[in-house]
C-alpha cells in the first residue's frame, strides 16, 4: 500500500521526537509499505547517510523522504520560544500542499501523522481525506500542583505552557478538526485520551510512544546476584519537572539500617543545585553523579544495577523506563500519567501522587521493600523485561499496520513512479493559509 508520513521530526541520529519520527517510517517500510516521509530538511544529512548505509534493508524506491523548508525569516524566528510554534505551524500548512499534490499522484492508502506527538498542535493532514492515524500523541498530562515546590519555574514551565496549550485548542480550529476527522488518535496516557476524547475524537487507544530496536535485548536475561548494597539507578536531563530533589527527599527517608547507593546519570539546569541537596538530605556517602555519560556507558549501568527510581512529575511516558525494563530492572516511581497507564503492576511499585510528604514517604518504604525482597525484585525485573519486548519498532509497527488495514480496504497499486528525495519551499504567501 502507499502510505504517507508526517515526520517534522525526524532522524535517525537522536532520540525522542526524533528518533520516533524515522522509526516510524522506516519500520512503516519494512512491513512492505511503499512510504512517502515529509519532514524538516534539520535531519536531511543523518537520514541520507542512514539511507546510504542501510540501503540493502528496503528495496530501492519503497522509501522516499521529501524535505519541506519553511520560510527564511520563519527559520529565523526559530531560535526564540514562540518561533518554535510558529515555525511548526508554517511547515506543517507548507507539508499539506506538497501532501495534496503528491497524493493527486500516487493516491495514498492511509496518512500517519507522526511528530510532532502534540494533540494540542493537530495535523493539517485531515484535509486530504484518507484514513488518518494521528500519533501517538501526549499533552494531555500536567505537573500536580502540590508538588509546584520542586518546579522553581513554575509560572514558566507550567502556567504558561498550559496556557498555551489552552490557546491552543480552543483558538485554532485546526485542533478540533484533526481529532474528529482522526480515523484513530493513539495517546501516549490516560490524561491525554480523556482529553481527545472530550475535543471530539472519534476514537482513541492507549498507545506508547517509546520503542526499542531488536539488537538493544541481550540473548538471554540477565540475572542480578543479590549484594550487600540495593544499587539503584536514575538516568535522566536535570530539569526541574523530573523531580531529581523528590527522588533525593525520598532517600532522605530511607532506614538508617537499610544500605543503598544511588547512581545519577545526567546533567542540565539544576546541576548546580545537586551538591546542595545532597548535603539538606544526608545524602554524600549515597550518591554518584557521573554527569553525561554516551550511551555505552549508560547501557552498561542498567545492567549494573539492581533497581531504577525516577519521579517525573510531567511526562507523556519516559523512555527511560523502557529501557530499564528492557534490562532486566525493576522500577520504582510515581502513580500517574504514562507510567501508571503503561509500567506493569507487576513490574515494580507505582507510589501514589498526593502530597509532597506522603509521596516521598512512600518512595523510601519502596526502597525498603526492594531491599529486603530480593526474590519479589527479581520477579519484578522479569516483567518488565516480558512488557519491554512487546514493544520494539517492530512489533509497534505490525500494531499500527494492524489498525491502518482495519481502516482502509487493501487494492492492488498501480506502478507509480516514486520522486526522489527533494527540499521544497513554499510558493504562496502565507495570507493564503485557509482556516
Amino acid at each position: 500500500m502507499n502510505v504517507l508520513l508526517s515526520a517534522y521530526a525526524c532522524n535517525p541520529s537522536y532520540g525522542g521526537e526524533d528518533g520516533f519520527g524515522f522509526h516510524w517510517t522506516w519500520q512503516t517500510a519494512q512491513q512492505g509499505h511503499r512510504v512517502w516521509c515529509l519532514t524538516n530538511p534539520a535531519g536531511e544529512a543523518d537520514i541520507k547517510e542512514y539511507l546510504t548505509q542501510h540501503s540493502a534493508e528496503i528495496p530501492n524506491g519503497r522509501l522516499q523522504f521529501t524535505y519541506v523548508r519553511v520560510p527564511n525569516w520563519v527559520e529565523f524566528l526559530y531560535r526564540w520560544q514562540f518561533g518554535v510554534y510558529l515555525h511548526y505551524l508554517v511547515w506543517q500548512f507548507l507539508a499539506w500542499r506538497v501532501a495534496r499534490r503528491l497524493d493527486a499522484q500516487v493516491n495514498f492508502d492511509w496518512v500517519h501523522h507522526a511528530t510532532f506527538g502534540s494533540l494540542q498542535m493537530g495535523s493539517w493532514m485531515w484535509r486530504l481525506g484518507k484514513p488518518l492515524i494521528f500519533g501517538p500523541v501526549g499533552g494531555g498530562q500536567r505537573a500536580p500542583k502540590a508538588f509546584k515546590q520542586y518546579l522553581p519555574n513554575w509560572f514558566k514551565a507550567e502556567t504558561m505552557r498550559n496556557a498555551v496549550g489552552w490557546l491552543l485548542m480552543h483558538l485554532d480550529p485546526n485542533v478540533r478538526q484533526t481529532l474528529r476527522h482522526a480515523s484513530v488518535v493513539l495517546a501516549t496516557n490516560s490524561e491525554t485520551a480523556n482529553l481527545a476524547q472530550r475535543m471530539g475524537a472519534r476514537r482513541v487507544e492507549l498507545f506508547l510512544d517509546s520503542g526499542l530496536p531488536e539488537d538493544f535485548f541481550l540473548q538471554d536475561y540477565h540475572v542480578r546476584q543479590p549484594q550487600p548494597t540495593l544499587r539503584l539507578l536514575w538516568v535522566g536531563r536535570f530539569f526541574p519537572r523530573k523531580a531529581l530533589q523528590l527522588v533525593l527527599e525520598a532517600l532522605g527517608q530511607v532506614n538508617k539500617q537499610v544500605p543503598f547507593h544511588l547512581t545519577i546519570i545526567g546533567f542540565g539546569e539544576q546541576e548546580v543545585l545537586l551538591p546542595g541537596w545532597l548535603t539538606e538530605y544526608g545524602l554524600e556517602q549515597h550518591v554518584t553523579w557521573r554527569g553525561q555519560q554516551p550511551w555505552p556507558q549508560v547501557r552498561e549501568a542498567l545492567l549494573e544495577h539492581d533497581a531504577f527510581m525516577f519521579g517525573s512529575l510531567r511526562d507523556s511516558f519516559a523512555s527511560q523506563f523502557l529501557e530499564a525494563m528492557a534490562s532486566g530492572l525493576p522500577i520504582i516511581t510515581l502513580d500517574h500519567q504514562g507510567a501508571h497507564d503503561f509500567i506493569p503492576d507487576s513490574a515494580g511499585l507505582k507510589v501514589p501522587v498526593t502530597t509532597p510528604a506522603a509521596t516521598a514517604a512512600a518512595l523510601a518504604r519502596a526502597v525498603e521493600y526492594f531491599y529486603h525482597h530480593p526474590t519479589e525484585r527479581e520477579a519484578m525485573g522479569r516483567a518488565g523485561y516480558a512488557f519491554a519486548r512487546t514493544q520494539t519498532w517492530g512489533a509497534k509497527a505490525k500494531r499500527l499496520q494492524t489498525l491502518a488495514l482495519g481502516l482502509v480496504r487493501p487494492r492492488p497499486v498501480p506502478s507509480v513512479a516514486a520522486p526522489a528525495s527533494s527540499t521544497m519551499e513554499a510558493d504562496l504567501p502565507l495570507e493564503a493559509i485557509p482556516r
